[in-house]
């Protein structure tokens, strides 16, 4: 007597193989790429924290006193500040900004950042973006076409996965 496999028992085998696969597909595959995302969010939120406190270390302005003094630009006797139609780097490289304003519209890509802050650096940001925005505000956050003593700072990364996440500042003349 010869054994095998029925046509009803090979057709029943079929469609547990397919829904086997369609429950992997839909419910575990998707779930290993959600596992990674709170760690792309970690290291946006340290980018991000990095970048902010980057540029708040650095002058309000290009006409700023940077030797300490008292003297802020727009006051009187001052230099004028820098226009807000005028914002963004003073045709220096990223290594030598030196104010806020410097890092408006600034745009990198993972491999432009291990330039700009080191290799090993780079090497945690595989696929990241960032963009930079710099503009007079009032307190509230607003921006605005005229000079006011507070500029906002908007620092926006990008993940791997296109997340995007936004931090903002505000840094004041003083």
């Amino acid at each position: 007597m010869q054994r095998g496999f029925t046509l009803i028992e090979i057709i029943i085998g079929i469609v547990v193989l397919a829904i086997s696969i369609v429950l992997l597909t839909v419910l575990v595959f998707p779930q290993a790429q959600r596992s990674a995302e709170p760690l792309l969010q970690q290291r946006a939120a340290a980018l991000g924290e990095a970048f902010i406190q980057e540029i708040n270390g650095k002058s309000f302005d290009e006409s700023s006193d940077r030797s300490g003094g008292a003297e802020r630009c727009g006051e009187t006797g001052a230099p004028a500040c820098t226009l807000p139609a005028n914002l963004g780097p003073d045709s220096e490289a990223r290594n030598d900004f030196d104010d806020v304003d410097d890092y408006h519209q600034l745009q990198l890509t993972s491999p432009t950042l291990a330039d700009a802050m080191g290799a090993d650096i780079a090497a945690r940001y595989p696929g990241f973006e960032f963009a930079i925005s710099v503009c007079y505000s009032d307190t509230s956050g607003t921006c605005q076409s005229t000079v006011t003593l507070y500029k906002k700072i908007e620092v926006t990364i990008t993940t791997s996965f296109g997340q995007n996440f936004t931090f903002a500042t505000l840094r004041g003349n003083y």
